[in-house]
């Protein structure tokens, strides 16, 4: 072999190895962080607000998580795809035109959505849920749309220059199939709900929204200030004509909307089919069995934490590495990190299953113990997906988002329509149960798919320790 094609591919490696430690070390961190604060915020929650109010935050929380993945348009996997790509071939002047024309249409996006919440959500409140608590803080609710999906934006833009350090201190919601709120975002909301209880020990549903939209703007004019500074640092474009055609305004534009609207299909299917059970348990159970239902599935997040590894790391790896022809090496990363985040699953997932009640109600309390059952059930389908691995990744950024968003359109409709026929015979247990056997299937069908078009394998398993080794050593 060419010696300096040895020396190109070892150097290659040297990269791949520096980005997945640094990187696995940040996005763990920041995890952790997030994990800690969030369950310190519930824990919060569950004191200053009384089981019928914690309901419909959690119902306005996931309506967030809707208006924000809408009003991004598909933008957050975009720019983590082309920013990437665009710095892997040292397109400069293509990643500038990117950057600007994706924070350009996801403000449009942002004021639109909120605009749209604004107008028709007390009609959704009152039609839909029939909370008229949720009705009231309805302006609320739209400006934290906005500012949440400012945030995303920005803190994936960080993901596509692998700067995972600053996509998980100050990002927010926006990977596709879901994401997860910043640390600075937690960590700001949790210290400002501890002051709140340690004076007054208690506060209103408004209140605590108000908390967690400032807490989230700081986040993001932090984000936005040091974007600013990366861009401006990136080196000028050079004169040459193939460089110059592809940052053209129009022709930037129209690939990023080619990309975008298929991945936006795919991140609302998902956001729905993710919401669509604290919506079904809203508009056909009390608030009450919604605060038990929402609790579990908020403290479930536990068994995910260590495939945020994968999430944080993965999407820009596979945009520079699949493009460039190094397919072999960028599976034995991605079945590595499977293989590494797949163990401390299994254990958090067991810790869920075989002692859901102790958990709950050390967490929230002695009322919360009866949705142990949900927690259980919950944590099987999450950890179902954390044993596939990156399938779902794998298929938005290989260019295969359309047949993902066939496979989610089929497999979300299905989840659903169980959802609906199990709430009212089996209330929350019901519904926990479709979810998880949802979750299952998706997973299954993605990673089958995912090996038929790219040949790679994403899922856990023995042979993840050996390419570990072999990445690492």
């Amino acid at each position: 072999m060419n010696p300096a094609r040895q020396d190109l591919g070892a150097l290659s490696r040297q990269l791949l190895k520096r980005r997945l430690l640094s990187g696995s070390a940040w996005a763990f961190t920041g995890k952790m962080l997030v994990a800690l604060t969030g369950l310190i915020s519930s824990a919060l929650l569950a004191r200053l607000l009384t089981p019928q109010a914690l309901g419909t935050y959690f119902l306005a929380f996931s309506i967030l998580n809707v208006g924000t993945s809408l009003g991004a348009l598909g933008l957050t996997g975009t720019v983590v795809r082309l920013v990437a790509q665009g710095m892997g071939l040292n397109l400069f002047g293509r990643v500038r035109r990117v950057i600007s024309v994706v924070l350009g249409v996801g403000t449009l996006g942002a004021l639109s959505v909120g605009l749209a919440y604004l107008l028709f959500g007390d009609d959704l409140a009152k039609a839909v849920f029939n909370a008229p608590a949720l009705a009231a803080i309805t302006g609320l609710v739209a400006g934290w749309i906005m500012v949440g999906t400012l945030q995303s934006l920005l803190g994936e833009t960080f993901r596509g220059f692998h700067d995972i350090r600053l996509a998980s201190l100050l990002g927010g919601q926006g990977q596709v199939g879901g994401g997860a709120t910043g640390v600075v975002t937690l960590a700001l909301l949790t210290a400002s709900l501890f002051l709140l209880w340690l004076v007054n020990g208690q506060a209103t549903l408004a209140t605590v929204v108000l908390l967690a939209i400032c807490s989230g703007a700081v986040s993001t004019l932090v984000a936005g200030w040091l974007l600013r500074r990366r861009v401006t640092g990136l080196p000028p474009q050079t004169s040459d004509s193939e460089e110059g055609r592809k940052a053209n305004p129009k022709a930037v534009l129209g690939e990023v909307l080619s990309i975008s609207w298929p991945l936006l299909i795919v991140t609302l299917v998902m956001m729905v089919r993710t919401n669509g059970d604290i919506w079904t348990l809203g508009a056909f159970l009390p608030q009450g069995e919604l605060a038990l239902y929402g609790a579990a599935n908020r403290l479930v997040s536990v068994v995910t934490m260590p495939m945020v590894i994968i999430t944080s790391i993965a999407p820009p790896l596979i945009a520079e590495m699949y493009f460039q022809g190094n397919r072999e090496d960028l599976e034995h990363a991605l079945r590595s990190m499977a293989t590494l985040t797949g163990i401390p699953a299994l254990l958090a997932s067991m810790g869920c299953i075989f002692f859901a009640g102790p958990i709950l109600d050390l967490v929230y309390g002695n009322y919360y113990r009866e949705g142990a059952t949900v927690l259980a059930l919950l944590s099987i389908g999450l950890f179902a997906s954390v044993l596939a691995g990156s399938c779902g990744i794998v298929l938005s950024y290989t260019g295969h988002q359309k047949m993902l968003m066939v496979i989610t359109i089929t497999s979300s409709a299905a989840t659903l329509i169980a959802m609906f026929a199990a709430v009212e015979p089996y209330g929350i247990v019901g519904v926990a149960m479709a979810k998880a056997a949802g979750q299952i299937l998706q997973n299954g069908i993605v990673l089958l798919v995912v090996k038929r078009k790219t040949g790679m394998w994403t899922h856990v398993g023995f042979r993840g320790m050996s390419q570990l080794w072999r990445i690492t050593r």
